[in-house]
């Protein structure tokens, strides 16, 4: 088994962007909490972890729905992509590793998190809180039925 510390790169990233889109939601602009997805789904997949990669880009979806992301059936289509491998391109000039780990650190991310736990398990369970956020803010911008008629 690997030791903690020699977690293969793109675990380690797809966690460290997944903390990052985390720590925004809900705050700033969304397009840099779906650059922050965008970057984590890649390194996911990268990492075979093809289901977090594909969470990633429901994600961006749920809250943009002609987000270019949604125009390929799985973020592993989207990568075999020349026209999507572009707009990833942009995405790692925006938001490369050292950037990410400098926003973590000003943001307080523990990101030894991953070091201490599996990182798969790191990601699920991000993806699990943001998924429900993401429901509770769809949720809350739905107009509700009136059952005040008596």
């Amino acid at each position: 088994m690997k030791q903690p510390a020699q977690r293969p790169r793109s675990q380690r990233l797809a966690v460290l962007y997944l903390q990052l889109a985390e720590a925004t939601a809900g705050r700033g602009p969304a397009s840099t909490h779906h650059r922050l997805l965008l970057l984590a789904g890649r390194h996911a997949a990268d990492s075979e972890w093809n289901a977090e990669a594909d969470i990633c880009r429901e994600l961006v979806i749920a809250s943009n729905p002609h987000h270019a992301i949604g125009h390929y059936r799985c973020f592993a289509d989207a990568l075999a992509s020349d026209n999507y491998l572009a707009l990833e391109r942009q995405l790692e000039r925006q938001c490369p590793q050292e950037k990410a780990e400098h926003l973590a650190e000003v943001q307080h991310v523990d990101t030894d998190l991953v070091v201490r736990e599996p990182p798969r398990l790191v990601a699920h369970d991000i993806l699990a809180r943001l998924k429900r956020t993401d429901h509770d803010t769809l949720t809350d911008q739905t107009p509700q039925a009136d059952d005040s008629r008596g």
